[in-house]
């Protein structure tokens, strides 16, 4: 794959002298970049959920006038005792509502071209995520790495396993919606409470869903962002990285004791909260970042063919 080993004569010998000089006669060197966290292929992802979203939400708004004069007059009936049908009506009626939104949602869904749009936010994720190791290797090592490597078929079998998962975890979300929203009006209705009280309820379902279609966008862009960054790094000989959180207050406390410390890549990482264990990335809605440490023993990285070879001395 072109991979250069600095013990071998795959590099020549200027730019192996050059690159072991940034060792300073260590073993070890710790990146001078930090990876930043590809916050435009997040950006994306939620503007995409948003709009699978408010899929539901445009049916669920043109079949609630029905659902709601069907429960305000079953209500009254109910109310006034002058019911003509029993239960059952009122409950097969709006199970009919609820499924013919579900299957027009479903319609809409399906040419929606999930699928494709999350196979291209996983190219965008990959393709930041490279240009950030890029950064590392340059600002670190002095070289340019081959970005064809990257952006091939190295992670091909990682972002198909990503894209998989998130269609399912993405197209879960209006059909656990509709089941709560289903059970919130007979249930409210069981228990006789007001049509207002029920549309505020359904609209408060709504509202749910959407902040979990976002914290999946958010949580899976680092998931994939910590999985990519992970390859990369074990790729090229590294073993070992600093664990570095975004500094901010979102930070939960368990990721900032961990701030700084440097752990190993095999495993299943450092312990978390609760005894969990966990790399940079892994934990739900984590950002936290995988700062290299590179092994000048063990260091293999694919560099531009010898005549494209642009060495940085700082």
């Amino acid at each position: 794959m072109g991979a250069v080993r600095m013990d071998e004569k795959m590099l020549n010998k200027e730019l192996m002298a050059k690159v072991s000089r940034k060792f300073y006669g260590h073993t070890n060197l710790y990146s001078k970049y930090t990876p930043k966290i590809p916050e435009g292929a997040e950006r994306e992802y939620i503007r995409m959920v948003n709009e699978y979203t408010g899929i539901l939400k445009e049916e669920l708004e043109a079949e609630f006038p029905t659902l709601k004069e069907i429960y305000k007059r079953e209500r009254d009936a109910e109310v006034q005792g002058r019911r003509e049908d029993s239960a059952t009506d009122f409950l097969l009626a709006v199970i009919g509502i609820f499924n013919r939104i579900r299957n027009k949602v479903a319609a809409r869904c399906l040419s929606f071209g999930l699928k494709k749009r999350l196979s291209n936010l996983a190219l965008i994720n990959r393709r930041m995520t490279t240009k950030e190791w890029e950064k590392v290797i340059r600002t670190s090592l002095g070289i340019d790495i081959r970005k064809d490597y990257y952006l091939g078929d190295f992670y091909l079998d990682q972002l198909a396993k990503w894209v998989s998962e998130n269609v399912d975890l993405i197209t879960s979300i209006p059909e656990n919606t509709l089941d709560k929203m289903k059970d919130i009006v007979l249930d409210g209705f069981n228990r006789g409470r007001r049509t207002t009280d029920i549309a505020k309820d359904i609209q408060l379902a709504y509202g749910v869903s959407r902040k979990k279609a976002r914290f999946i966008a958010r949580d899976q862009t680092a998931k994939l962002n910590g999985q990519i960054q992970r390859a990369q790094q074990m790729d090229a000989g590294i073993t070992e990285y600093i664990w570095s959180d975004c500094g901010d207050e979102r930070v939960r406390r368990s990721h900032r004791r961990l701030n700084g410390q440097k752990f190993s890549w095999e495993g299943e990482g450092p312990e978390t909260d609760n005894g969990r264990h966990c790399h940079p990335g892994q934990d739900f809605n984590c950002r936290c970042i995988g700062r290299p440490v590179f092994n000048r023993n063990t260091l293999n990285l694919p560099v531009k063919e010898d005549s494209g070879i642009k060495v940085t001395i700082k």
